[in-house]
């Protein structure tokens, strides 16, 4: 017998093929899993993944905050101390014998001067820190303090002729003595004098010669805490 398809053509089974429908369904099934695949993963792998890192960024940033505050303040602290330790210096630097260098002074002045003829006094005497603390020298330790010594001198000599030769004397004894040369002192005694006007005094039948002075002084010592820095 023979068979005949009385179906239309677009509705005749085909032999041999795949059905496009077929395929499509197949793909879109596809399609689907793979986006359920990729939310699954985001959801479920990236988003939780991202939330560790985020909280483990997080609690870092915070421990480097309390290590930066921890640094501030151990910098305060040290900054402190070397405050402090600038103090201690600075009182180690004033001990510098004041009472034997003023003792050696007043002796200086009542001593033998290369002229005779003459003695000299002390009308005024002010001792000060001068300014800026402990200065460290060398970079090895060495500290250097300086003092600042303002004095008025008089000089009371028998003859008015001799004024000139007085105060020449006074200085050169001076700057030749051991008062000078081991006691710190700076420069030249006559640094700082200003000229003088010698006055005939006609109750003592004496020349007087008077004027200020400023010297300075420095004082060295040893710290260890200012080497290497």
């Amino acid at each position: 017998m023979i068979l005949i398809n009385l179906l239309p053509p677009e509705l005749r089974r085909r032999q041999g093929g795949v059905s496009p429908m077929f395929m499509s369904v197949v793909g879109g099934g596809v399609a689907a899993l793979l986006l359920v695949g990729v939310f699954a993963y985001v959801h479920w792998g990236r988003i939780p993944n991202a939330r560790l890192i985020k909280e483990a960024k997080e609690e870092e940033l915070a421990k480097k905050k309390t290590e930066a505050a921890q640094v501030l303040a151990l910098e305060a602290q040290i900054a402190e101390f070397k405050q402090r330790r600038n103090v201690i210096v600075g009182l180690l630097a004033k001990k510098v014998y004041w009472a034997r260098t003023i003792d050696d002074f007043a002796n200086l002045l009542g001593g033998t001067w290369t002229v005779p003829g003459f003695d000299v006094r002390c009308l005024d005497l002010t001792i000060s820190e001068g300014g800026g603390g402990p200065v460290d020298r060398t970079g090895e330790g060495e500290a250097m303090v300086s003092f600042i010594v303002n004095w008025k001198y008089k000089l009371v000599g028998k003859e008015r002729q001799q004024a000139g030769d007085y105060i020449q004397s006074f200085f050169a004894t001076i700057k030749a003595s051991p008062f000078w040369s081991q006691q710190g002192f700076v420069g030249r005694p006559e640094d700082t004098y200003k000229g003088d006007q010698p006055k005939q005094n006609l109750d003592i039948q004496r020349v007087v010669i008077e004027g200020p002075l400023q010297w300075q002084r420095v004082k060295i010592i040893k710290d260890k805490t200012l080497a290497g820095r």
